[in-house]
């Protein structure tokens, strides 16, 4: 069965509705075969059927059903039966506020042994003013009922007061009194969103003529102030709007909204309100995505609360919205280090976790490349304050810390940088408009580096008890001093 069409009739037989009613599309029209001179009766979902009608080519015969006979018999063609009105009709049209999405046709056709063995379904969205569009064609029609799947995929949406018409076109009979019929299908139905009366039709029709909320909305783990929120796509109207906000979402948009042409950003820093596109519409509620995929990435979202969000399905016309919210990821209220003598204490605190597996504590001496030292569990989802500390009992003069926060799928995120010091360094740094110096408190040897922001060196050299370093050959930016004297490590940041 197409997934993503813009038209599906279906006339359908009960065992194989029975059979599709987990599907968006469902049961929407039938249409009679009671045998009479005139038009039959038909009822639906959205859309105003009218019943089977003749062509005035051919005329009522008594019988159990639709039973027409008067096909032409000379010359018989295709050409001859449209030239001579002989066919069976019946129309569509779609009601205010609806649009109609159909999926294929099952129809039970038969004839006497003299009636017309060929057939030809052709639609046509204006009453065949012009020529029509084949969608079956059957040579050789048994005279024994049968059931016959039209498939309408190749044939548009069709929007409020749009009107298809369908003509069976039959040729070939023998004799003018034979006969060519639609037989009942003698089953009960049951369809949803409204409530058949027909027991016996000889037509029945599946789609869609309200758009069907997506499923299985889910979304995975945050990473990075990230989140993939994914859906299945119903079988019909498949134009997805996430609108989301870190509330309810309240938007409801009527039924006359087009919202295909709205503009939408799936980043959060560039988000577009639903209030600059929707008169009336909530301002701090964002249009994050309009398209006909499955998924959608939202980056760079807040640290705190909830995303909440509602994927509407849309075609000038608007499903109620299938609703979903997730945590937001782990909110780092502080980190902090203490520097003691024989150890530094790291503490931390977080507002909120979400699939929280462990942190991984990182050092660095230089600030550039960072080990892991340790490991200290998370919280798993909590929107309470978390307190943690860690104890490191390898203490340099000067490091540089971090946190890797680790979800429990892999998916992981990096806390600032944060630098200690010992306040009893042997060296100490001075500088001024010239230069910068550098005092050790004792006679050591000593080795000094200097660097730029990108890491790249500009200084290498030794000394034992001081050194000056002339800032007239240095570009304006940001410079680290790194100075090693008996096994320790030393940093100096500053600006030229």
């Amino acid at each position: 069965m197409p997934k993503t069409i813009n038209l599906f009739l279906i006339v359908l037989f009960f065992t194989l509705y029975a059979s599709l009613t987990s599907n968006a599309q469902s049961l929407i029209a039938l249409v009679d075969r009671t045998n009479m001179s005139g038009t039959t009766s038909a009822e639906g979902q959205g859309i105003t059927l009218s019943g089977l009608s003749r062509g005035a080519g051919i005329i009522f015969t008594s019988g159990g059903d639709y039973n027409s006979k008067g096909w032409t018999i000379s010359n018989p063609s295709l050409s001859n039966a449209k030239a001579n009105n002989d066919y069976l009709q019946f129309s569509i049209q779609v009601n205010a506020g609806s649009l109609l999405d159909l999926n294929e046709m099952k129809i039970r056709m038969d004839r006497s042994g003299t009636g017309p063995n060929n057939v030809q379904i052709e639609y046509s969205t204006n009453a065949f003013s012009s020529v029509g569009t084949s969608i079956f064609s059957l040579s050789g029609l048994s005279k024994s009922g049968s059931i016959r799947t039209i498939d309408l995929s190749s044939i548009t949406t069709l929007n409020a007061s749009s009107t298809i018409t369908f003509r069976i076109f039959a040729w070939g009979a023998t004799s003018s009194s034979g006969t060519f019929d639609i037989e009942g299908f003698s089953n009960s139905y049951t369809a949803s969103g409204w409530t058949p009366t027909i027991s016996d039709p000889g037509v029945a029709i599946e789609g869609c003529t309200t758009p069907q909320n997506p499923t299985n909305i889910t979304n995975t783990s945050i990473s990075n102030n990230s989140t993939t929120i994914s859906w299945t796509n119903t079988s019909c109207f498949n134009n997805i709007v996430i609108i989301g906000g870190l509330s309810t979402i309240t938007t409801a948009p009527s039924s006359s909204i087009d919202p295909s042409s709205w503009s939408s950003n799936t980043d959060w820093n560039n988000k577009v309100s639903v209030s600059s596109q929707l008169s009336g519409g909530a301002a701090n509620e964002y249009v994050l995505y309009v398209g006909n995929g499955s998924s959608a990435t939202i980056t760079n979202l807040p640290t705190s609360g909830n995303l909440h969000y509602k994927l509407f399905n849309n075609l000038t016309s608007w499903s109620s919205g299938g609703t979903g919210s997730t945590p937001l990821p782990v909110e780092f209220i502080d980190f902090d280090a203490e520097y003691f003598d024989d150890h530094v204490l790291l503490t931390w605190s977080t507002a909120s976790e979400f699939n929280n597996q462990y942190f991984e504590i990182q050092k660095s001496i230089f600030g550039k490349e960072f080990i892991p030292i340790a490991e200290v569990s998370g919280n798993g989802t909590t929107n309470e304050i978390q307190h943690y500390h860690y104890k490191d009992n390898e203490v340099s003069p000067s490091a540089f810390y971090r946190l890797k926060q680790v979800d429990y799928d892999g998916t992981y995120a990096y806390s600032n940088i944060i630098r200690t010091v010992n306040k009893g360094d042997l060296v100490s740094f001075k500088q001024n408009n010239n230069e910068i110096i550098i005092s050790l408190d004792k006679f050591v040897p000593s080795e000094v580096l200097l660097m730029n922001s990108s890491g790249r060196e500009i200084l290498q050299d030794e000394f034992y008890d001081s050194y000056s370093i002339n800032k007239s050959f240095m570009a304006s930016g940001i410079y680290v001093l790194v100075v090693q004297c008996n096994d320790q490590i030393h940093h100096y940041r500053f600006v030229k």
